[in-house]
């Protein structure tokens, strides 16, 4: 359990919209002394911060998190408040936006509030310049919201799709991702897509390195970055990254229905590239005031671009603001320290009662790690699973992921991963440490696992 307190100042509804003075004229006059952030969180408790069961221990932040509690105060009010009286606006989208963006390193023209990772993926994919002929490298553990606009792309327009297939278990580098993504592109190749970290094992892709592999090259990144928001400190610019589109509601903790979009609108000397065209998609057209520059200023606001959408859910949008800003004022680096220590504390422990081969996530080189760990009881990693055993396999999967809700009040989830040399997907768990878990959390989690893979052995 780490020692990390977390002591907020209340604030009034204006300094955590973020909006100036004029924009503060708008906004509704709710008094926000009653819904100011707890005045104590430590990480490793979920109480006071959030309302989570306390009967279950939710694991499974990698499908939905849970919002602080002082947020739905919020929430709640300021909908009553919209209800009330239908024309308010909360003084636009923008103040929010300027809240946001700098926790994520971020230019307000480069940033964009989305609905959620798939709604950012196909934002950016319908928008980057890619013709017939031309090729994108991408990888087989890519969750729909990126394979879709790929697909698309490619029955579309003739974009050629090639995947490059991801190693699973402990036995991984960060270098052979690098290698991977070297031997598969060609002189046609326009883009990398992938997921950082991949929602089936947690793996993190070494993005800063493929960014650099990609700008000597002249290739555009786009990256599905659903699991890093929230997990990790996240500074875009320094990532060299092109594109990214995450989620806010899973490690984010933010409502349902947003989510993130980053558009590099600048050159630095973390991404020296010249600016790749971008057609963003909005309501208003009169925002494309002209090319993008290729200097290290802003160009046309391609972020208030993309945000133009008409009539957004305003709470929703301020809701994730101030999710936001608990965020930040925690430490984005803090999170990311104790979500990571749980997690290879949790890969540590299943890999000295199982052994690390049973292990479908990476745990031995810190690039790789995430706050994902993907394992199963029941085979290792990269053995071979049979096509005839593929039906019992999923429902042995299944089974547990139940059972472990049923009888121990432990939420994860199973997924199904394709491995090198299988004829038929793996089915391992899928666990997710995060702020409000502890190490009492896990050794609860890893008995429960042991006393469960015994009882199934044994039925």
């Amino acid at each position: 359990m780490s020692d990390f307190e977390f002591r907020s100042n209340r604030r009034d509804l204006f300094k955590l919209a973020g909006a100036g003075a004029a924009a503060a004229a708008t906004l509704p006059l709710v008094p926000m002394s009653a819904f100011a952030a707890d005045p104590k969180f430590t990480l490793g408790e979920p109480k006071p911060g959030f309302i989570l069961d306390p009967d279950v221990l939710y694991m499974n932040i990698g499908t939905t998190g849970s919002t602080p509690n002082h947020v739905l105060k919020s929430f709640n009010q300021d909908n009553r408040e919209v209800a009330r009286n239908p024309l308010e606006t909360f003084g636009g989208v923008t103040p929010f936006r300027e809240a946001i963006a700098p926790g994520f390193g971020a230019e307000l023209e480069e940033f964009v509030i989305s609905y959620n990772t798939t709604d950012g993926m196909n934002k950016i994919l319908a928008g980057v310049e890619l013709r017939e002929g031309d090729e994108i490298v991408t990888t087989n553990h890519e969750h729909p919201g990126g394979n879709g606009p790929m697909n698309i792309l490619a029955q579309r327009y003739g974009v050629k799709i090639t995947r490059v297939a991801l190693p699973v278990g402990n036995d991984q580098k960060a270098g052979d991702y690098v290698d991977l993504f070297r031997k598969a592109m060609t002189k046609k190749t326009k883009a990398f897509v992938f997921s950082a970290p991949t929602y089936l094992t947690g793996v993190m892709l070494p993005y800063k390195r493929l960014a650099k592999l990609a700008q000597k090259n002249g290739i555009m990144t786009i990256v599905d970055g659903a699991h890093a928001t929230g997990m990790f400190d996240l500074d875009f610019h320094k990532t060299g990254i092109d594109f990214w589109g995450c989620s806010g509601h899973k490690w984010q903790c933010g409502p349902g229905g947003t989510g993130v979009i980053y558009v590099r609108n600048r050159v630095s000397k973390h991404n020296p590239l010249p600016l790749f065209n971008f057609w963003p998609t909005n309501t208003n057209n009169t925002l494309l005031t002209g090319p993008r520059t290729n200097d290290n200023a802003a160009t046309y606001n391609v972020g208030t671009a993309m945000q133009s959408i008409g009539n957004p859910n305003y709470p929703m949008l301020k809701a994730f603001a101030d999710t936001c800003a608990f965020w930040d004022e925690i430490g984005r680096g803090a999170i990311e320290k104790h979500d990571l220590a749980l997690s290879l504390d949790l890969k540590n422990k299943i890999a000295d009662r199982w052994g690390a081969g049973y292990l479908y996530s990476p745990k031995d080189d810190p690039e790789l790690l995430s706050a994902l760990t993907s394992f199963s009881p029941f085979h290792k990693a990269n053995a071979r699973v049979g096509l005839g055993q593929s039906e019992a396999e999923t429902a042995q999967s299944t089974t547990f992921v139940t059972r472990m809700r049923e009888e121990y009040g432990i939420v994860i989830r199973n997924t199904a991963v394709p491995v090198i040399g299988s004829p038929a997907p793996h089915h391992p768990m899928r666990i997710s440490t995060h702020l409000f878990h502890s190490t009492e959390d896990i050794d609860r989690l890893v008995g429960a696992m042991v006393e469960l893979t015994s009882k199934m052995a044994g039925a």
